[in-house]
């Protein structure tokens, strides 16, 4: 029947392959053996609206460039008139076929779900509004059919539409657009590589707040996985980083996507009871089922605390309030014991590799007291904590059973002092719940306190390890005094056999429970978890640190970098590294794999340089400030500096960055020639502040890029390889000359060896001619040496003077204070001269001691181990491995560069010098894998950069070559 459809109707003769389908026939369609349409059919009884509306989406889509509608028409099938649409083929495979998904996938269908419903907005249709099964909005019209529900899932069903109907009027406060609102494991299509190739099937279009459709994606991509409540969050932050989410979507969404699933069951009961041969009504409900099961021990409040945190929020809102309060002058805590933890002797046990419960296991609860007493004893201490989050406890609660049998971390801090001990009330507050529970999470006697700040925002505070007497006085709602007895330290038979002590915890929401809220929590939940229960030493105010940095993995790292910092900063590699450590040439993983580091010009004389670290933590632990005091440091530091420059540059401003002190040099050079425009070499990058994205065509003529302003004009950049001119300098600087003489620069800007123009050596000659051409027209010569400065070129301390010119100004960064954040600007009397107009230059920062020692340091690193010398030696040996490479590798199109300066372009053919950037990406990645760190630039991202610190070593220099020469062979 398909087939001739697709023969009659649209002339397409093809192979058919049905899909499954709820109402509609479903169809692939294989052109010359390969897929290239999706027929639809859909069902006779489909009425005219809801096909103008498939219609009308189809158009919006197809214009919006999301979906493409090859053709649309009407067949006769079976005797009825069913309208058929013929839609291009979308390439990969359907979602629940396409294997167990990674993380990533899950955050790109978040993403490709965001995107879709960014395409929709702004579509209208009065079909959007109509009653509909499916249409969330209308979920609790089906309580009415809960008696075809199975009774098992009865009262799930109930209470998921039940709770549906309590939110919908916040639900109905929020924005409302078309959405898809079916992104199911049979709608999502995944292509090859595992990204989202596409969403399918518009039936199930509505209107509705955006997040409703999100739900549906959360749902259904939680089915069959094995940490589902992970995957939802990978879903919402993808969503989130294609398109933000408010907190109050956020909070909806836990109840939202129960509601899914109860619809889900509704509906698929209801179409079994009217069609009980249609497999595909079923085709989800097992997973749903299980899926239920897995998420009843997760409080929804808890959800969409995970949910606030995957997209960069603060897990619970109203911690800020609590934590802010507690710092503050306004609330003043009484101790708890009759020892004030504020001003006793206190010590931190910390037991970083077992914790007391397992040394319990192991020994006993006598064994373990003796422990903590012979530390207490050692010291001399008062009193002990065990130190929060890095006991390692291993939680054996049933409250969340996800977390049994898992190394945990702590949220409370065990305060360990005499049995009997009386505890006390920290501030006014009113009892909660009060439990005795000697074997149940060893938490003995247990009282729940709810206190407020002073706006009113409540939290609790829960105290643990109490004696059976003290559950016996207070009762809930029972107020208690700031100060007053709440109970007694208990005695180990009656708090699990543990060595006498408290429990303290924080708690900024109790997520519906009571005295069972975990004490421990999986290492991986706890950023959520310092939300729900912050530090108790806001309370205890013991004057020894309490908290340690957490331990994360590199995924964690990389999850919480598109939460909390910006997307549009980069990583490198397809799998990025986890560097902890750095030496000399080369960086470590947290593994401890050691990588030869060919890109880090920023630690010039080698990562972790031990006189450089010991200048900075010397001069740290004596001063740090500003330059408005006199010191040494800053003067010796721009002596030193302007020694290794030719005359006249001999007066140093200094900076905080390389970025800083181009836009200084920038002020310099307009102030002393009353102009604004500026020359720029092509693809020149001078650093990331407003003033310098505007002069960098390498940022303003791509991606993102609003193309030059009004102030600059763009001379082709002196390319020996690829230019115009080929290593002419005298014939590029025409234009230069031309330049100036339509419009005269306040300067001329240029990168000494342009980095991002693909690791360049500028053409012999330009920059004579055109010093000549921009001072003849009054203007200022400006040398960005902050990549290929202070002796990286070998043969001079400063690129310029390989050209036999002096600037009037040089910038200066990243690698005179090797990674330090420090810069400079360095020029001529006469140009300081004009700059005193009576406006003072101060930095708060920049000079100050400690960057000036650093600044020092590596001036003495350099001199001292002849690391000029070493970068001219070890970079000729290396350029001329390169070069022999180039016998044997017809993609190595040029070698280039000076010194531990070096570029390597990569082309499909030689003759043409076709740039080959696909196999550039290529190289680097394979080297990254046996090791060595490559990085491309160019502006075809073609070039392999090479400036690694200048201690490298010949033997490094060899490695690095055998290893290019693997990934060259195996391309």
């Amino acid at each position: 029947m398909l087939s001739a459809v697709a023969v009659d109707l649209f002339g397409v003769a093809a192979e058919v392959t049905p899909l499954p389908g709820e109402r509609h026939a479903n169809a692939r369609l294989d052109v010359g053996g390969r897929p290239r349409y999706l027929l639809k059919v859909y069902s006779a009884d489909t009425g005219e609206s809801d096909l103008a509306l498939q219609n009308a989406l189809l158009v919006w889509l197809s214009d919006a460039g999301t979906t493409t509608l090859a053709a649309s028409g009407t067949a006769v099938v079976d005797g009825k008139s069913r309208t058929a649409h013929l839609l291009d083929w979308v390439d990969g495979r359907e979602w629940s076929q396409a294997g167990p998904p990674e993380p990533a996938r899950f955050a790109a269908l978040g993403a490709a779900v965001a995107r879709l419903d960014r395409a929709l907005v702004g579509f209208e249709h009065s079909e959007l509004d109509r009653a509909y099964r499916w249409n969330p909005l209308q979920a609790t019209e089906l309580l009415a059919m809960l008696s075809l529900v199975e009774e098992t899932d009865r009262p799930f069903v109930a209470a998921a539409l039940q709770r549906f109907g309590e939110l919908l009027p916040d639900l109905l406060e929020l924005p409302q657009q078309a959405i898809h609102n079916d992104a199911n494991e049979n709608n999502v299509i995944v292509a090859d590589d595992g990204s989202i190739a596409g969403i399918i099937d518009l039936g199930d279009v509505v209107r509705a707040p955006r997040v409703c459709g999100l739900a549906v994606a959360v749902a259904y991509a939680q089915l069959g996985v094995s940490d589902p409540v992970s995957a939802a969050c990978q879903v919402v932050s993808g969503y989130h980083q294609e398109s933000p989410l408010t907190a109050a979507e956020l909070q909806l969404l836990p109840e939202l996507v129960d509601a899914r699933l109860a619809m889900s069951i509704t509906n698929a009961a209801e179409q079994r009871a009217a069609d009980p041969d249609n497999r595909y009504l079923s085709i989800s409900q097992p997973a749903i089922r299980a899926l239920i099961s897995d998420l009843a021990a997760e409080p929804r409040p808890l959800l969409a605390a995970r949910y606030r945190d995957a997209c960069g929020y603060r897990a619970v809102a109203a911690e800020r309030n609590v934590v802010t309060w507690l710092r503050s002058a306004a609330c003043d805590p009484a101790p708890m014991l009759r020892t004030d933890l504020s001003t006793a002797d206190v010590h931190c046990i910390d037991w970083t590799a077992r914790g007391p419960a397992e040394l319990q296991m192991q020994h006993g609860a006598d064994r373990v007291a003796a422990a903590i007493d012979a530390q207490v004893r050692a010291t001399g201490s008062d009193i002990a904590l065990g130190r929060y989050r890095e006991d390692r406890l291993v939680y054996r609660s049933e409250a969340f059973a996800g977390q049994r049998g898992r190394r945990s971390v702590h949220m409370a801090i065990d305060v360990f002092t005499a049995d009997g001990e009386p505890v006390f009330a920290p501030l006014d507050g009113v009892v909660t719940a009060v439990d005795y529970r000697p074997a149940d999470c060893d938490y003995g006697g247990v009282l729940l306190l709810e206190h407020r700040c002073g706006d009113g925002t409540p939290f609790w505070l829960l105290v643990g390890h109490l004696s059976e007497a003290s559950t016996t006085e207070l009762r809930p709602g029972d107020a208690v005094r700031r100060g007053e007895r709440i109970g007694w330290t208990g005695w180990a038979p009656e708090n699990g056999g543990w060595p006498p002590h408290i429990h303290v915890q924080l708690f900024t929401t109790l997520l519906g429970r009571s005295t069972d809220l975990p004490g421990a929590v999986r290492p991986d939940e706890v950023d959520v978890w310092e939300s729900i229960s912050p530090n108790p030493n806001l309370i205890l105010r013991a004057p020894e640190p309490t908290a340690v940095d957490p331990v994360r993995s590199a995924a964690d790292i990389e999850a919480r970098r598109r939460t909390n910092l910006s997307t549009a900063l980069s990583l490198s590699y397809a799998e990025p590294l986890h560097i902890v450590a750095g030496e000399g040439a080369e960086l470590i993983d947290a593994d401890g794999r050691r990588y030869l580091d060919l890109v880090n010009n920023v630690c010039h004389v080698g990562h972790c340089h031990p006189r450089v670290v010991e200048a900075l933590s010397a001069q740290a632990a004596v001063l740090n400030t500003n330059t408005r005091y006199l010191h040494t440091g800053i003067t010796e530091f721009a002596r030193r500096l302007a020694a290794t420059f030719p005359d006249p540059l001999n007066v140093v401003l200094l900076t905080n960055s390389g970025s800083e002190a181009n836009d200084l040099a920038l002020r310099l050079a307009r102030t002393a020639t009353s102009r604004e425009h500026a020359l720029v070499l092509d693809w020149a990058y001078h650093g990331n502040l407003s003033s310098l994205i505007e002069i960098s065509p390498y940022k303003f003529n791509r991606a993102g890029g609003t193309g030059p302003g009004e102030r600059v004009r763009i001379c082709p950049v002196p390319d020996p390889y690829r230019g115009e001119f080929g290593g002419d300098g005298p014939r590029y600087a025409a234009e230069v000359e031309a330049q100036c003489a339509e419009l005269p620069p306040a300067a001329f800007i240029h990168e000494s060896m342009p980095g991002c123009a693909g690791q360049l050596e500028l053409a012999d000659g330009y920059l004579e001619a055109a010093y000549a051409a921009v001072r003849e027209a009054g203007g200022l010569c400006i040398a960005d040496e902050v990549q290929c400065g202070f002796g990286r070129v070998g043969t001079h301390m400063w690129a310029f003077e390989a050209h036999g010119v002096v600037p009037d100004v040089v910038t200066l960064g990243k690698p005179i204070g090797n990674g330090h954040p420090i810069g400079a600007v360095v020029t001529t009397p006469q140009v300081a001269r004009r700059f005193v107009t009576g406006m003072e230059y101060f930095n708060t920062f920049a000079g100050n001691p400690v960057s000036c020692a650093v600044g020092l340091a590596v001036l003495d690193a350099v001199e001292d181990e002849r690391l000029m010398a070493n970068a001219a030696t070890v970079g000729a040996h290396f350029k001329d491995r390169l070069s022999a490479l180039a016998a044997h590798h017809e993609v190595i199109g040029d070698v280039r560069g000076r010194g531990l300066f070096l570029g390597v372009e990569l082309v499909s053919d030689r003759r043409r010098k076709e740039p080959d950037a696909a196999a550039a990406r290529r190289v680097v990645e394979e080297a990254k894998r046996e090791g060595v760190l490559l990085s491309t630039d160019g502006p075809a991202d073609n070039v392999l950069k090479i400036k690694p610190p200048v201690v490298l070593t010949v033997d490094q220099a060899d490695r690095a070559v055998a290893v290019l020469d693997r990934a060259f062979r195996e391309g």
